[in-house]
């Protein structure tokens, strides 16, 4: 079975999406940064402003206007002056300068200057926070060989374009942003999905037909409508069929009753005793399919029970006909919800079986925590792995010690398992260590049992909220 469902499964996918975004991305930054100069940002700017340095004193006086046209572009603004500014560099930018001096050559005093100008501030000091280099541009200037000054104003790296922060840290934060609501909105398309998975589980193991309210998706509010209905044309036949059976069998215990009455009034004789005997089975493959009809549809809530207290009075009960029958772990009691004769049926069923088919009945009945086991063992031939699947089919018999003379009509089982499915339990058929059989009954307890019918009914209460 899937671990996750389509809401898990759409939220890896889209966090999945965003971390390889912002793995690749920070590869793509790193390799960059490490081919670049080791002084990070200003290398390309510092060897530009000494290519052109260079140039200026090489050109003459008529051309040194038209190379600073060519160079000047957005972010990068050369003029030359004829006077020194006015300005030192602080000690934080004294490698850029070294830089320049090294890239030029010439006399190791060159006259070099850079400054870092923020807004209408000039000279900012040192940078302690990246919201002061907002707006910040760099101006460098160089003194010429031939005369005159190439001053610069430079913008680029060191503008903070956006509340402080790199643009790139803004776009992936809003980028998790994006993702965390696009999660809260597949969670919310997707809710109307899971609801009506658990209310179809539901209804699968018990019958109950409980309305999903419509919402969602107009192809979701489809499917749930088509559910809907479903389930209410299924607990109407299945009641209908409930009706038909309860009729019949009403109907024929009377002319049960009538033909055994005829036989009393006739002599006796082996001819009489064959059909008393078909009498019986008649009556009991009645009481039986009437007993499945019931199990089917039947109401599970009702009251807690006390499991150990069942097994008390049936083994009593039991004991009384001569029936080989020993109960252990019964001393506390065990409570469960549901309904008390339909439990006491499964318990009768599993004991008769054991009686019939395997000479005596070990019931044991053991505290799990959240759920109660129900345990009957016997010491018959057992049931094969292949045919314990079968074995709760209705009308089923193992072949050839559960045969009609030997046994019921094949629905003990089928029984069994419906109510106990009805009470959010399993039946499960193990071998008994020695030979035989050993069927196990699990049911949640009662504060689980209470807890799972609120889980069950959820989904219509987290819509009434919605």
């Amino acid at each position: 079975m899937p671990r996750f469902g389509i809401a898990a499964r759409i939220a890896i996918i889209v966090v999945g999406a965003l971390v390889v975004v912002q793995v690749l991305m920070l590869v793509a930054y790193i390799t960059e940064r490490r081919g670049a100069a080791p002084l990070g940002p200003f290398v390309p700017m510092l060897q530009r402003v000494a290519a052109l340095a260079q140039l200026l004193e090489e050109v003459g006086p008529t051309q040194r206007e038209l190379a600073l046209r060519a160079t000047t572009v957005s972010g990068f603004a050369p003029v030359y002056v004829t006077e020194r500014p006015q300005m030192e560099t602080p000690a934080y930018l004294g490698f850029a300068a070294a830089r320049i001096r090294q890239l030029m050559g010439g006399p190791p005093d060159r006259f070099v200057a850079l400054a870092l100008i923020g807004g209408e501030t000039v000279g900012l000091g040192r940078v302690e926070r990246l919201r002061d280099l907002r707006g910040a541009r760099l101006r460098l200037v160089v003194g010429l060989e031939s005369g005159g000054y190439l001053d610069v104003l430079a913008g680029g790296d060191l503008t903070v374009r956006l509340l402080g922060l790199p643009v790139g840290l803004i776009a992936g934060i809003l980028g998790f942003l994006v993702a965390l609501a696009a999660l809260f909105a597949v969670r919310r398309e997707t809710r109307p999905l899971s609801d009506l998975a658990e209310v179809v589980e539901r209804f699968g193991a018990r019958l109950e037909p409980l309305e999903v309210p419509e919402r969602g998706a107009p192809d979701v509010r489809l499917v749930i409508r088509a559910v809907n209905a479903m389930q209410a044309r299924i607990a109407e036949l299945v009641r209908m069929r409930t009706l038909v059976l309860g009729a019949i069998s009403h109907d024929l215990r009377t002319y049960l009753t009538r033909l055994r009455l005829r036989l009393e009034l006739l002599p006796p004789g082996p001819q009489v005793e064959k059909a008393q005997a078909d009498l019986s089975g008649m009556q009991a493959l009645v009481d039986d399919a009437l007993a499945f009809a019931r199990a089917t549809f039947a109401p599970t809530q009702g009251e807690r029970v006390d499991l150990c207290a069942l097994a008390r009075a049936e083994v009593e009960a039991r004991l009384a006909e001569g029936g080989a029958v020993s109960l252990s772990g019964a001393d506390a009691p065990l409570l469960v919800n549901g309904a008390r004769g339909a439990l006491a049926r499964v318990l009768a069923n599993l004991v008769g079986n054991a009686l019939t088919y395997g000479t005596c009945a070990d019931i044991a009945l053991i505290d799990l925590g959240d759920e109660v086991e129900l345990r009957v063992d016997d010491r018959g031939p057992g049931i094969a792995a292949a045919e314990r699947a079968s074995v709760f089919e209705p009308f089923y018999r193992v072949e050839p010690s559960r045969n009609r003379d030997s046994g019921g009509v094949g629905l003990g089982l089928t029984i069994v398992r419906q109510i106990v499915e009805g009470h959010g339990g399993e039946v499960v058929i193990d071998d008994r260590p020695g030979g035989g059989a050993r069927l196990r009954v699990l049911l949640p307890k009662a504060g689980s049992a209470d807890q799972a019918e609120s889980a069950a009914s959820t989904p219509a209460a987290t819509a009434k909220r919605d």
